[in-house]
C-alpha cells in the first residue's frame, strides 16, 4: 500500500471511538440489567477483580486492539496484512460474543468454553499479526494477558458453581 492510501489518524480515532463504544456499551448492559444480579450470586475466587476495574481494563484492552488493527492496516506486507486485519476484527467480535455466551445464556461452562476458544484464536491471531507487523503484535500481548487471566477466572467460577460437572467435580 502506498503512503497516500494508508489509513490516517482520523481512522485511528474512529477505531478507538468504536472500541470504546462497544466495550462501554457491553459494560453498561451488564451493569444495568439483571445479569449483574445473576453474576453477583456466583461464587468467585478471592483473587477475582471487583468493582469497575474489569470494565476499565476491558475498555483499555479493546483500545489496544484497535490501535493494533490500525498499525496492521498500515503495514507493507500485502499478503499477510488482509488476513491479519480480518483476524483482528474477528478477535474484537469474539470478545463481544464471549460475553454474550456468559451473560445471555447465564451458563458459566459455556462461557469458559467460549473463553478457551477465544484464547486459542487469539494465539493464532497474534502469530499472523506478528508476521505482518511486529508493533501490532506487541500491542496484542496485554490483551492476551488479560484474556488469560479471564480464562483462569472463568475456570475457577465454573469450578465453584454449577459448571463443576464439566470438569468432573474438581
Amino acid at each position: 500500500m502506498d503512503a497516500k492510501n494508508r489509513p490516517g489518524v482520523i481512522r485511528l480515532f474512529f477505531y478507538m471511538l468504536i472500541a470504546a463504544s462497544v466495550s462501554g456499551g457491553i459494560a453498561g448492559w451488564i451493569q444495568s440489567s439483571e445479569t449483574a444480579l445473576w453474576a453477583s450470586t456466583l461464587n468467585t475466587p478471592d483473587w477475582a477483580p471487583t468493582g469497575h476495574l474489569p470494565d476499565i481494563i476491558s475498555i483499555l484492552m479493546l483500545q489496544l486492539i484497535a490501535i493494533s488493527l490500525w498499525i496492521t492496516q498500515r503495514a507493507d506486507r500485502c499478503a499477510m496484512r488482509l488476513l491479519a486485519v480480518v483476524m483482528t476484527i474477528g478477535l474484537i467480535a469474539g470478545l463481544c460474543l464471549q460475553l454474550c455466551f456468559i451473560y445471555l445464556d447465564r451458563d458459566v461452562t459455556t462461557g469458559f468454553l467460549a473463553g478457551l476458544a477465544l484464547w486459542l484464536y487469539m494465539l493464532v491471531t497474534m502469530a499472523v499479526v506478528d508476521r505482518c507487523s511486529k508493533p501490532s503484535a506487541i500491542l496484542l500481548w496485554l490483551p492476551f494477558v488479560w484474556l488469560t487471566l479471564g480464562l483462569a477466572l472463568a475456570f475457577e467460577v465454573m469450578r465453584l458453581n454449577e459448571g463443576a460437572n464439566f470438569v468432573g467435580g474438581l
